[in-house]
């Protein structure tokens, strides 16, 4: 009897281990989506409204772009690697698995690329702003930083790939 009470207080802890996992691993992927869904929402609207050649909308998407970025992408970027550092502890993931090392330095290269995004964010919308509220066109020099980034937001999206080819097929030295 004794026996029976055992294996069923240990199928239980492995239910509350895989349920603590899988929770986990929830809220690493929401991270995950919440980061790519809004970089990508957020690109398409700064492409449109650059497309509409209007002072205006540019200023405001910007400024909305900016707004998203601090609400969103902040709470999302902190958790992300909380989340994926707990998960792999869950699961028993040596830190110095290739798959680990590799997606971590990644991610702190798209962390370095967004924390310059956000910047050049912060200028497209001080530049735009500033021509809405004079009538007047779009200066060069907000040409000048949309190039720059769109080149580094390509840069950002490419290493979001990345790492989610990294977590998903978690490469390891043979």
């Amino acid at each position: 009897m004794d026996s029976g009470l055992a294996l069923r207080a240990a199928r239980n802890d492995g239910y509350a281990m895989l349920d603590a996992i899988y929770a986990i691993k929830f809220v690493h992927m929401i991270a995950m989506a919440a980061m790519f869904g809004t970089w990508l929402a957020l690109a398409l609207f700064s492409i449109f409204a650059r497309r509409s050649n209007n002072t205006s909308v540019v200023a405001l998407t910007a400024l909305f772009v900016f707004r998203v970025e601090m609400m969103v992408m902040i709470p999302a970027v902190a958790l992300q690697p909380l989340a994926g550092f707990l998960l792999a502890a869950a699961i028993g993931a040596s830190a110095t698995e290739l798959w680990l090392e590799a997606s971590s330095a990644v991610f702190v290269v798209v962390l370095l690329v967004w924390l310059f995004i956000v910047f050049v964010e912060y200028r497209i919308r001080a530049v735009s702003q500033e021509a809405a509220l004079a009538s007047a066109p779009l200066p060069d020099s907000y040409r000048q930083l949309f190039r720059l980034w769109s080149a580094l937001t390509a840069l950002g999206f490419a290493g979001m790939i990345a790492i989610m080819a990294l977590m998903i097929w978690q490469p390891h030295w043979s």
